[in-house]
């Protein structure tokens, strides 16, 4: 009698594109950062599974960059202006200061809430003042933010420089705001999540892309922001948060170069998050 010969075995095909590695959600971390698929962001585009901790970014060299965080850093900092009491009504409006500046929409009185709508700079050097450079370095250490340096002007660290921060940094922070792992109150940290929510009634008309509505009942939140470095040239931020019917998710859109014009991060990211699947 032949013995039958054992089946030869088969090897699973190898995949060129990424692999990712995911953790049971109630473990709360993130997993190890993969490539997104056949991306076609022009920059840096992370994108973190709030469930799974799934992390995906299309450029590893790019998205561990540091870079001012300009106007995003104003999520924070809002954060930190409700936690010291430096503003108590989200909604109070604060008087201008009759200094003409270049854009309309900060030529006039605002409250935190117009404040973060407008990206209205002026408003937030006036809390940087109130909140000190003692308790602003202490809440950015907390909040484990970039690399945390808040030292030089203490009305413009954020801007230019010297606080840095990649865009994988910026959705892990994203991440700890929408957990609910942030060190502050349930108020702040709802009165901020709010306030980002990109209304298709009353978003800016820089953001009127990303309010949608969106065909799959997504909610979109997300902050822009724009600085020019000696480095990078032009840089462009969009860093937010989304809810669809796949899930939420956090996400962080960086272009650098010579001449941006727009947010051009706002428009990338909008293509990115349809290429996924999400809007």
């Amino acid at each position: 009698m032949t013995r039958a010969q054992p089946a030869p075995l088969r090897r699973a095909p190898l995949f060129a594109l990424f692999v990712t590695l995911t953790l049971s959600p109630t473990t709360r971390a993130e997993t190890q950062p993969a490539a997104t698929p056949a991306s076609k962001h022009p920059g840096c585009f992370v994108l973190l599974d709030l469930k799974t901790g799934e992390l995906k970014r299309n450029d590893p060299e790019r998205c561990a960059k540091r870079l001012p965080p300009a106007s995003t850093f104003k999520i924070p900092h809002a954060l930190i202006a409700l936690e010291t009491g430096v503003v108590t009504d989200p909604a109070a409006k604060r008087k201008w200061d009759g200094k003409k500046r270049s854009v309309a929409d900060w030529n006039r009185d605002h409250s935190l809430e117009s404040a973060i709508s407008a990206s209205a700079v002026w408003f937030f050097q006036g809390t940087a003042k109130q909140i000190g450079r003692e308790r602003m370095k202490d809440w950015v250490h907390r909040f484990g933010y970039g690399n945390e340096d808040t030292s030089g002007e203490l009305t413009g660290f954020w801007l230019g420089g010297p606080l840095r921060i990649s865009p994988e940094e910026q959705v892990r922070f994203l991440a700890r705001l929408y957990r609910g792992e942030l060190p502050v109150s349930e108020r702040s940290r709802e009165t901020v999540k709010r306030i980002l929510v990109q209304s298709p009634d009353t978003a800016p008309e820089r953001m009127k892309r990303l309010a949608g509505p969106w065909p799959s009942g997504a909610v979109v939140s997300g902050k822009t922001g724009s600085t020019n470095t000696k480095e990078d040239g032009d840089v462009s931020w969009l860093v937010g948060h989304v809810r669809s019917l796949r899930g939420e998710y956090v996400f962080a859109s960086l272009m650098t170069g010579e001449h941006l014009e727009g947010p051009v991060a706002l428009h990338a990211a909008v293509d990115e998050l349809q290429a996924q699947g999400l809007l």
